[in-house]
């Protein structure tokens, strides 16, 4: 991984890299508060925008809610944001999730 987004070591990979917000409340959470049917739901869409790298031994303080619920279709959409900030409260971080449920057939 490191290779492929340029970095020298694993240390500046685990700065960079990935990370899915909606987990830090729990899954049972997210998906109690959106009502998902996970029988019939997917992941639609993730941003990511960063403001700067997450510094080692760093406190960041993390806002996981949800921004948007609507239907399009006969689907029901959920957007979770997600807001990482530092201890001066400053945004290091923020991501946008977007679920979708299919209406059963």
């Amino acid at each position: 991984m490191a290779a492929a987004i340029g970095t020298e070591s694993a240390g500046e990979t685990a700065r960079l890299t990935l990370y899915f917000g909606p987990t830090v409340a729990g899954e049972q959470l997210l998906v109690d508060r959106l009502g998902l049917d996970l029988s019939r739901a997917l992941l639609a869409g993730q941003s990511y925008e960063w403001q700067r790298p997450f510094e080692p031994q760093e406190t960041v303080t993390i806002r996981v809610f949800i921004d948007d619920v609507y239907e399009k279709g006969s689907n029901t959409f959920g957007v979770v944001a997600t807001e990482i900030r530092d201890d001066s409260g400053d945004l290091v971080q923020q991501q946008r999730t977007t679920f979708i449920e299919a209406t059963a057939k």
